[in-house]
């Protein structure tokens, strides 16, 4: 039995993408059907975080960027009711020295627009680097380190730092370019809850090259957001992977399910 988490609207706004963001009231919709981009979606097929953690034939969830044993036990899958979500879910762990990656590759590349949601939820951000729990569509074209590790494989590139008050978080976007230091990001949505389960859904336009986002309750006009482009202006035309990630530079410890088409 798979939860809803309230209704939410995603739709394709031009050439844009629509991301939002709804808090998470675990309504029970047993009319949720498995949709074949996705498998698994809701972690209720992964017996043990050994099996999440473990790369699946053809497809599904696993540790992608494989650096360590260690840095791979940092996904764990969690059964102890967080809050409110009592079904099994992924736990990333952040550490300041490991790299962790939770990914799975779509049933067939996306090179039309397309709608993916999941629901995130941020336990906590370090605060030398603020930023983390980052959540990413892209393709795994760069040799080495797995899908979404490289700036030239990522499309859809979000992820959450501390707010200036205490217990908030705001929701960032990076586009990258020629200016890469991280302090061009885009806050999106400020002063969001840590703790607090929210719904993310994105609208994809692959050739569009960008997306918006908008919290519901929260704002009131959609931000445009340009897809993330390398230096050179590259941006991927394919996107096959989902990823959500903590890195040595960027640790967090935050939760992911329900990763399903809308």
């Amino acid at each position: 039995m798979r939860r809803t988490l309230g209704l939410a609207l995603s739709a394709v706004v031009g050439v844009g993408v629509l991301v939002i963001l709804i808090q998470n009231p675990f309504q029970t919709d047993v009319s949720h059907a498995e949709n074949p981009l996705i498998v698994d979606g809701d972690f209720e097929n992964n017996p043990s975080g050994k099996e999440l953690r473990t790369e699946e034939d053809p497809r599904g969830w696993y540790e992608s960027r494989r650096d360590s044993k260690e840095a791979r036990l940092q996904l764990k899958l969690s059964t102890k009711p967080i809050g409110g979500n009592e079904t099994q879910k992924a736990m990333i762990k952040g550490d300041p020295k490991l790299n962790t990656y939770l990914s799975q590759e779509l049933e067939r590349p996306q090179e039309k627009p397309f709608s993916l949601r999941w629901d995130v939820y941020v336990k906590e951000i370090g605060p030398e680097a603020n930023r983390s729990c980052f959540q990413m569509l892209g393709n795994d074209t760069a040799k080495g380190k797995g899908p979404n590790a490289a700036g030239a494989e990522r499309f859809v590139f979000l992820g959450f730092e501390n707010a200036a008050t205490k217990g908030k978080m705001n929701l960032f976007a990076f586009e990258g370019g020629k200016d890469k230091d991280w302090s061009t990001k885009k806050v999106l949505v400020p002063n969001l809850d840590l703790g607090t389960w929210y719904t993310i859904a994105v609208a994809v336009d692959p050739p569009g090259k960008r997306y918006t986002v908008s919290v519901d309750g929260v704002t009131t006009k959609p931000a445009d957001v340009r897809a993330f482009q390398t230096k050179n202006g590259d941006v991927p035309k394919k996107l096959t992977h989902v990823s959500f990630a903590s890195w040595n530079d960027g640790p967090g410890t935050f939760y992911v399910d329900n990763v399903r088409v809308p």
